[in-house]
């Protein structure tokens, strides 16, 4: 064992650097999350956190709004899933048959650009969009005459909740794309020219061929998309706040702590999270290597 270790002692050496920084930046704040998680940590002791050990975790149990907004988060993960599925999945599939021409490639190029837009940026513009003086959907309904219909989109409980869910429409591009545009471009063309001999319709072979064979990246997007459903909040924190039924639980773990200075809640309710995350991801690796 030890010889093997010094044969590969450079390669040690070499990741040495990384694992310290892990340990430093990732690994302990981690571990020190937990501690404080069951501590009385708020501003006006924050260099002196008291241990009352699982105080908060009772107190975040009986919780009702942090649970209900586990119900908000529900509606944005499975909004999320439909979209990468049904819409971004079916578009990368018909950007995919695009070949040999200009026009096909430029395309191609095209649905790359939302990946080098920043998330922020794209929220700052949706927020425009959705203003009520001068956003574009109210601009559009006053234009054809509907100015009944303009509303405070962000502003009410029947409309925000809405309105978040389609930012982002078409849902063109991004990282799913690139993964789904390499999958269907590794199907052998054999597969759909044998297909073509039988009689097999588009949609069909779509059904009956693509989608089996590229069932891995769907596993693999489908697992990343609900891990960061759950961890995203930025887009409810810039939009609305939280407010008008769009809270979710990281925005409430965000405002908790840097809002309410009650850090040692916020961090009971990190690691609920963390848990959640955990088994999702276990559930869902165990599912994906039997499968696959």
């Amino acid at each position: 064992m030890m010889k093997k270790i010094y044969k590969a002692r450079w390669c040690y050496l070499g990741i040495l650097p990384t694992v310290l920084l892990l340990v430093v930046f990732m690994l302990y704040p981690a571990i020190d999350s937990i501690y404080k998680s069951m501590c009385l940590w708020k501003t006006k002791n924050y260099f002196t956190p008291q241990f009352i050990g699982f105080d908060n975790f009772i107190k975040l149990f009986e919780d009702v709004a942090f649970w209900q907004s586990f119900l908000v988060l529900a509606v944005f993960v499975a909004m999320g899933i439909f979209t990468l599925l049904a819409v971004n999945m079916v578009q990368t599939y018909l950007v995919s048959k695009l070949t040999g021409t200009k026009i096909g490639n430029f395309i191609k190029t095209a649905y790359i650009i939302p990946i080098m837009i920043p998330t922020m940026v794209i929220t700052l513009y949706w927020r425009f969009f959705f203003e009520y003086q001068n956003g574009i959907f109210n601009a559009i309904l006053r234009l054809v005459g509907l100015e009944q219909y303009a509303t405070v989109w962000l502003g009410t409980d029947q409309t925000a909740l809405i309105s978040l869910l389609f930012i982002g429409f078409p849902f063109a591009g991004g990282f799913g794309y690139l993964i789904f545009l390499a999958a269907f471009q590794g199907i052998d063309h054999s597969l759909h020219e044998a297909a073509d001999i039988e009689g097999i319709t588009a949609f069909q072979k779509f059904r009956m061929i693509d989608i089996p064979l590229i069932m891995p990246q769907i596993k693999m997007l489908t697992m990343l998309q609900v891990i960061n459903g759950i961890q995203q909040f930025n887009t409810q924190m810039i939009m609305t706040n939280g407010r008008y039924h769009t809270m979710v639980p990281g925005l409430q773990m965000y405002q908790t702590a840097f809002s309410g200075g009650n850090y040692g809640y916020a961090s009971a309710m990190g690691v609920t999270l963390f848990v959640i995350i955990l088994i999702v991801t276990i559930f869902q690796n165990k599912f994906v290597n039997k499968e696959v």
